[in-house]
């Protein structure tokens, strides 16, 4: 870490996202958290290091729009410092295809379709040693709500599949994971982006699921994942 004190940075994309039930644990432990609306024009005013962790949300642009949105170069550059001064950074859905696209893999619209809903998550082998994943089940389910997907880039360990797309999880070194999957949803911050995702599955065209089917569903599967969320961010934070 670079500060004596624990605090994490969260770049948020969307004003409804948040931690959810990543943030259970920086509660119970009394770490800071900050969020910075970068969508929203937010820049950070004190150096990176001040903060000893970095997490990066999910939203409904694509890293490889950085033309469109000038919000990711700065991005990009705000992680490219992070990185280079060890700093632990984990990156969700967007977030994680932003860790690729920086890393030097390719990011891009999935020919398989939007992968909506709570679905089944397969970790390999790597996971079972890996720093963040190594408490996990074999398999588990979880939300996603994604289109585009990435390629592993070089240097990286690649950690989860699912049935639909291959590359779900990856870690760079021993401070960097992207993670294309939501441990961080539960029915709260579902209902919070509710309508958000309700508009992704009417441009996505998706027919086999719905809001509320999501909502009833994160009901059921929701308490399961708490536990693993929470073991994800105690291992996440003691980096």
């Amino acid at each position: 870490m670079t500060t004596d004190q624990p605090s994490i940075l969260v770049i948020r994309h969307e004003a409804c996202s948040s931690l959810g039930l990543l943030k259970t644990v920086a509660k119970e432990s009394s770490t800071p958290i900050r969020y910075l609306d970068t969508a929203g024009g937010e820049t950070l005013l004190e150096p990176v290091s001040d903060y000893s962790h970095i997490v990066v949300l999910g939203g409904t642009v694509s890293a490889y729009e950085s033309d469109l949105y000038p919000f990711l170069q700065y991005e990009f550059k705000l992680l490219e410092a992070a990185i280079a001064q060890n700093i632990p950074v984990l990156g969700i859905c967007l977030g994680s295809q932003i860790l690729a696209q920086l890393l030097g893999a390719k990011v891009y619209r999935g020919e398989a379709g939007r992968e909506a809903g709570w679905c089944e998550i397969h970790l390999l082998e790597a996971a079972k040693a890996d720093p963040l994943l190594k408490d996990f089940p074999p398999q588990f389910r979880v939300f996603q709500s994604h289109q585009d997907t990435f390629d592993i880039p070089p240097e990286c360990e690649r950690l989860a599949q699912s049935p639909r797309y291959p590359n779900q999880a990856f870690r760079y070194q021993d401070r960097v994971w992207a993670i294309q999957f939501h441990l961080e949803i539960d029915e709260n911050a579902l209902t919070d982006c509710s309508g958000l995702i309700a508009q992704e599955l009417i441009d996505s065209q998706v027919k086999d699921t719905t809001i509320e089917q999501m909502l009833a569903e994160a009901r059921h599967h929701s308490p399961a994942v708490k536990p693993l969320a929470d073991s994800l961010m105690t291992h996440f934070l003691s980096l």
